[in-house]
């Protein structure tokens, strides 16, 4: 019997840095036993993101598949352009922003092979609506997923809302509820529509809470004025057709909500072996980010210690929280 495979579709407009990040994590922490393609979306981007797409597509010939859109389309769009090139048994839609921890497509993946009935699955995450967790102080979002894997093996609670920064989406459900909806404009709301479609022809839409991964919002957009009225917009639209549903799915998540669950049960125990790295200049600070993120995906235990103003300067990748002091120096 051949293994079920995931294809994983990554819609990328720009965003260079989150784009290769994204795609190394991808690689780096699935078993590739399990990949079926890797649709890399080009939504008409500049030309050194289109250039880093098509070497990525060399190097991983086989794996890994690009599509050039000539225009913009636009995130629901794009997406359904590769949602109906995929041919897996299950399809990953991953923002750019999203960085995957360790076996976190196997373990959704194994989360809706036990139940049929799910037909979407997400993780949770960082900056994530009702489904955020904080990356506690000294610690980084792949020890995070190693603790909830660890203490939540297999857990899934029913979701509020499902996200769909990481969202896996079974053959069956696709099959029998077809593609997302493009009259919302991007991405707002489309993922609760879907959500809302599926579970009226009889799928379950789960969140797993023994897997975490990281998450930043808006990283190729942005709020302005124009997006925000498109999100409320669609949001309006939604309520009009589905909000006492809404109300009533949230009343019973509510009663059961998987991150206070968390919040409640898990611990994390103190590491050995860890790296402290005492920063007290923006610069250094910046120049450092990038070399910890790096050591973050090849799980090595480094706690940053800086000082806050620093860390809310700072608006680039940071896969950890760094250790917040007052007043220290680096000869105390």
């Amino acid at each position: 019997m051949n293994r079920p495979k995931v294809d994983v579709v990554v819609p990328i407009y720009n965003s260079l840095d989150w784009s290769k990040m994204c795609v190394d994590a991808l690689i780096r922490n699935t078993n590739l036993d399990i990949l079926g393609t890797i649709y890399l979306m080009d939504d008409a981007s500049d030309d050194e993101t289109k250039a880093y797409l098509d070497i990525i597509e060399r190097k991983w010939h086989g794996l890994v598949k690009v599509i050039h859109n000539h225009t913009i389309l636009g995130f629901t769009s794009t997406c359904n352009k590769a949602i109906r090139m995929s041919a897996s048994d299950f399809v990953l839609l991953l923002d750019t922003s999203c960085i995957l921890s360790k076996n976190a497509i196997e373990k959704m993946m194994n989360a809706m092979l036990k139940d049929p009935k799910i037909g979407l699955l997400c993780p949770v995450s960082s900056v994530a609506a009702n489904l955020s967790f904080d990356i506690p102080e000294g610690m980084n979002y792949m020890q995070v997923n190693k603790a909830f894997g660890e203490q939540f093996s297999g857990m899934t609670f029913d979701a509020f809302t499902i996200t769909d920064n990481c969202l896996m989406i079974s053959r069956d459900n696709i099959n029998k509820i077809g593609l997302l909806n493009e009259s919302f404009d991007k991405d707002y709301s489309v993922e609760i529509d879907y959500q809302f479609r599926s579970i009226a022809k009889g799928f379950k839409a789960k969140v797993l809470i023994d897997t975490f991964v990281y998450h930043q919002s808006n990283v190729s957009l942005g709020i302005s004025k124009n997006q925000q009225k498109i999100r409320d917009n669609n949001l309006e639209e939604f309520f009009d057709r589905l909000g006492k549903d809404y109300r009533a799915l949230y009343k019973k998540y509510s009663e059961n909500d998987p991150i206070k669950y968390i919040y409640k049960h898990v611990k994390f125990d103190k590491l050995n072996n860890v790296c402290s790295l005492f920063v007290t200049d923006y610069y250094e600070y910046e120049k450092l980010a990038n070399l910890v993120n790096n050591l973050v995906l090849d799980h090595v235990n480094v706690e940053v210690v800086t000082k806050e103003r620093i860390v809310n300067k700072y608006n680039g990748i940071l896969l950890f929280s760094p250790t917040i002091k007052k007043g220290f120096s680096l000869n105390q």
